[in-house]
């Protein structure tokens, strides 16, 4: 069963409540941190339109979450792909934070996430 295979970098795979449908999860990293209970995913959502000084934004290049919260938010997997343009730098620049104390990950679903930007952002969700 998909829901059971182990995260690996460029698997992609659909998710609940994506706005549109066609917005799908990219895991571009699965770190196992010290000190951290669980792995955390390092993630692009693409096909999500986010508000970004008047241009959407359609991919959200690096997004850290939880593994457990990814597990629950992942539907299924549709196969392996490329990793998103921009993931490196914001991966990059998120070790970094992390790495010196000032960084976290999300411990919330997937679409949670993408609704929080969006409203941060002052858009409303999409219609499904």
């Amino acid at each position: 069963m998909a829901q059971d295979e182990p995260f690996k970098p460029g698997q992609t795979w659909t998710y609940r409540g994506a706005t549109p449908i066609s917005s799908r999860v990219i895991i571009g990293a699965v770190d196992n941190l010290e000190g951290e209970d669980q792995p955390v995913v390092s993630i692009s959502v693409t096909d999500a339109p986010i508000p970004n000084d008047g241009k959407p934004l359609q991919t959200v290049p690096h997004l850290p979450i939880a593994a457990n919260l990814l597990r629950e938010s992942v539907v299924e997997l549709e196969g392996t792909g490329t990793i998103p343009d921009g993931f490196g730098h914001g991966y990059g620049l998120w070790r970094q934070a992390y790495d010196s104390g000032k960084g976290g990950y999300f411990t919330i679903s997937v679409e949670e996430i993408v609704g929080l930007l969006r409203s941060q952002l002052g858009q409303q969700p999409v219609a499904k």
